[in-house]
């Protein structure tokens, strides 16, 4: 299925007016509501769109993606709007479009797959370069411009498309204590442990590294009221840059293809208990990462 095959004509509007977000946001579901003939509760529409994106952040450079699930409707309603002045939308970089989405009841699915599909597409930064021009063009432009794209949906929500991008790694030679610094400065618990083709190797945990420096015997009582001692953390300290990586990572962590259906990668966590699966593509490169985080962001309130 094509993107435009689920977009109408008569729901694109150019010279929107409007001296903010909310006005213009308002604007457009004021627009929706005569076309489609919808009883909507306008403003707590558009303040619960600006709470979402307050959470979320801007997605793609001069492109809003305003979004809100509404029980009450039964189907996927999508807007596009052209602000008059595309500096109202009051990012540090003017909106050229407004790409809006009411999910009805069931539509969720639907929803993520075709935001996926349009993530897939303006990953091309001459894509989205085309677009942003066709929509400053005006709604003719911008309409031949979406036919001519061959933006598809796939019949799965993927992996590659709610992971996250790899902000850091390490390699398996590097001392414990680059590994402690990179755990305080990202506030990341767990990170993937890569070789110089950045080939996946393993993950090295926190919880794992320090675990390891307390005796084992430690764990096997049950009172543990009487343990005061700094000791631990003297080892590690006293230790730490000159103990590599490798001797602590965990060699065999969860890791999935970038096909690999949304479904799947949810039950692997949940066997696991949490924590990580690293997306991998046939080379065993890593690619990206899945956790929870994922699944409350891009699909829960995606």
């Amino acid at each position: 299925m094509k993107l435009v095959s689920m977009l109408d004509e008569e729901l694109i509007f150019e010279n929107l007016p409007g001296r903010s977000r909310p006005a213009i946001y308002t604007n457009m579901l004021e627009k929706l509501a005569a076309e489609a003939e919808l009883e909507l509760d306008i403003p707590a529409l558009v303040q619960e769109m600006l709470e979402q994106e307050k959470s979320s952040g801007a997605v793609f450079p001069g492109i809003a993606l305003p979004h809100v699930r509404n029980h009450k409707l039964n189907d996927l309603f999508i807007v596009i709007g052209m602000p008059e002045n595309t500096d109202a939308m009051g990012n540090t970089q003017p909106a050229d479009m407004i790409f809006m989405s009411l999910i009805g009841e069931g539509m969720s699915d639907i929803y993520l797959k075709m935001l996926s599909a349009f993530a897939r597409y303006m990953a091309s930064a001459d894509n989205a370069a085309a677009l942003r021009s066709a929509a400053r063009a005006g709604k003719n432009a911008l309409w031949s411009h979406l036919q001519a794209s061959d933006i598809k949906l796939r019949n799965i929500v993927a992996a590659e498309d709610v992971m996250s991008n790899i902000e850091v790694s390490l390699s398996c030679d590097a001392p414990l204590s680059q590994a402690f610094d990179l755990f305080n400065s990202t506030r990341k618990r767990a990170l993937p442990v890569v070789d110089k083709e950045n080939k996946l190797l393993g993950e090295l945990s926190a919880m794992a590294v320090i675990k390891s420096f307390i005796p084992e015997y430690v764990f096997m009582m049950d009172n543990l009221n009487f343990l005061n001692d700094f000791a631990v953390f003297n080892e590690i300290f006293n230790s730490e840059h000159s103990l590599p990586i490798a001797k602590y990572m965990n060699r065999e962590p969860l890791s999935a293809a970038l096909d690999t259906p949304l479904i799947q990668l949810t039950l692997m966590l949940a066997r696991q208990g949490g924590g990580n699966v690293y997306i991998v593509d046939n080379a065993n490169k890593l690619k990206g990462v899945f956790s929870m985080d994922n699944i409350i962001s891009k699909v829960l309130r995606g």
